[in-house]
């Protein structure tokens, strides 16, 4: 890359740390850090859902997915969608309604605060996976365009994420997520142009092309289901499903943002928009993929062997300095946007769940910038463990495309969490401890075995999609078999208001949502 693109790249740099430096000025309670004072617009929590969605996964792994396949990856947008409407209709507003700091408080109210604590943990596990697969992505294609080392790009893309965030918290993660995701938008943009104009071709030769080449299918209807193909559409869809539900509602990563809304309907509104962003993001990344089959379809004078890193080698040897630099740009944007996030929901949920202060004996507002160091710092750990579990199943030969990688990384430890909360929105009597927890050392141990089965197997048995569906059921079950334990159950004054703001009575609603009514 010339000097112009590394300027580019580094001057984004600059740009988030300054975005991050002024959102954290003025913070005097730790309530501003984690929750933005609740004033945080809708349109700007929709921009950072989106960015934070479009990770670097998306950015590289949808891309080499329709480059070496078909568009059947819109199937999961179907099924995110559905799961979505769900949640926006259900889910969210009873959040708002108990005034969760964390999603975790929810378990606290319905089950006690071993079980809270026990999913707390169950979370921090999970996200650092699934994070860490996604950082990994973004330095797997910044190392073979920049000659950099993963590990550095790995450090190096942490630390400026973990820099901004430790200094202005869940606002400068929604400002900076909204300048990410207009990034992401017109790097995706100019990709297509460039590939839609290269010699002589256009985006309708490109589309006609790859309909005479199967390219373009979406729907898989034969088999409709499938145990070892992720592509059928029924498995397609359930996969999707269940992984959203748990993603968007257990996953204190992705509700965070939707807590910081002036009103209930906002967070209700941005989770949907966001569903609906994903279709045509999506399709733009597709049309990118196919576009780089067909302009490869003649052999170039360069190697173009590894198919992982297709998007970022065309940039590199096909795009002008300047455009250049704006991919790379947008792809570190995907990085960060990833990562931002992650380090902001870790910090708040080992405050507030697992660790939460004395009265008194502690600055809250600084112990949830330390932690946010302190995970900035595994994160970056967990990307580098998942590079290497990627390098092995790669060896093995039963290596997954990045994009699957990624979205099954998140499956090993959801499963268990999607089935306790299912418990607790379905059923009005209060669980014991001992069957929560056992349904979630019960869905984890299934979720880390599906996950680890194609390197231990060193064959795919069970598709990806399966995964959080099989261990969720198995976690509902055992805790809905065991929730009559009466000798273990968790008392009613257990119930305490560490993780939440207020409990509002039925027929009452909060300030915010009383100002925006008038």
């Amino acid at each position: 890359m010339s000097g112009v693109d590394y300027g580019i790249i580094a001057g984004y740099a600059g740009l988030l740390i300054l975005i991050g430096a002024r959102a954290g000025r003025g913070h005097q309670i730790e309530s501003e850090f984690t929750l933005g004072a609740r004033s945080m617009p809708t349109w700007a929590v929709l921009c950072s859902m989106t960015a934070t969605e479009l990770s670097a996964a998306t950015f590289i792994g949808v891309p080499h997915a329709a480059y070496t396949g078909d568009w059947s990856y819109l199937q999961l947008a179907v099924g995110a969608l559905l799961a979505k409407a769900v949640l926006a209709r259900y889910v969210i507003p009873l959040y708002r309604k108990l005034g969760l700091v964390t999603v975790y408080g929810f378990l606290q109210d319905r089950f006690g605060s071993v079980t809270q604590r026990s999913a707390a943990v169950c979370f921090l596990g999970g996200r650092l996976l699934a994070s860490g697969a996604r950082l990994f992505i973004a330095a797997l294609a910044l190392s073979a365009v920049t000659n950099v080392p993963v590990l550095w790009a790995v450090v190096s893309c942490g630390l400026v994420a973990g820099f901004y965030t430790v200094a202005g918290g869940i606002r400068a993660v929604i400002w900076t997520d909204t300048v990410q995701a207009a990034l992401l938008f017109t790097g995706a943009l100019a990709i297509l142009f460039v590939l839609a104009n290269a010699g002589p071709q256009s985006l309708t030769s490109i589309t006609d092309w790859a309909e005479a080449s199967e390219r373009t299918q979406i729907f898989h209807l034969t088999p409709l289901f499938s145990l070892t193909d992720g592509r059928a559409l029924g498995t397609a869809l359930v996969g999707a499903f269940f992984l959203t539900l748990a993603t968007h509602s257990t996953d204190h990563d992705m509700v965070q943002r939707l807590l910081t809304t002036r009103s209930t309907t906002g967070g209700s509104s941005a989770l949907l928009g966001s569903a609906l962003l994903n279709f045509p993001m999506t399709l733009i990344f597709l049309l990118i993929g196919t576009g780089l089959a067909h302009f490869y379809a003649t052999p170039p004078d360069y190697s173009i062997e590894d198919h992982a890193r297709i998007l970022p080698i065309f940039a590199l040897h096909e795009l002008p300095s300047g455009l250049r630099g704006l991919l790379f740009t947008g792809l570190f944007a995907a990085a960060m946007s990833s990562l931002d996030s992650a380090i902001c929901a870790l910090a708040t949920t080992w405050t507030h769940d697992i660790r939460p202060p004395a009265s008194g004996r502690s600055n809250p507002l600084r112990r949830v910038q330390l932690s946010s160091l302190a995970f900035t710092l595994l994160l970056i750990a967990a990307a580098l463990a998942m590079a290497k579990y990627h390098a092995l199943l790669t060896n093995r030969g039963t290596s997954l495309n990045l994009v699957e990688f990624a979205l099954s990384s998140m499956t090993i430890l959801y499963g268990g969490l999607l089935g306790i909360f299912a418990l607790g929105v379905t059923t009005r009597s209060r669980g014991s401890r001992a069957s929560t927890v056992a349904g979630l050392i019960a869905g984890g141990a299934v979720g880390l075995a599906l996950f680890l089965h194609p390197i231990v197997l060193q064959r795919t048995w069970v598709a990806w999609t399966w995964w959080v569906p099989i261990s969720a059921s198995i976690a509902f079950s055992v805790a809905w078999t065991g929730r009559t334990a009466r000798a273990f159950e968790a008392p009613k004054s257990d119930y305490s208001s560490a993780n939440h703001e207020r409990q509002l009575p039925q027929d009452q609603t909060s300030p915010e949502q009383e100002s925006t009514r008038t």
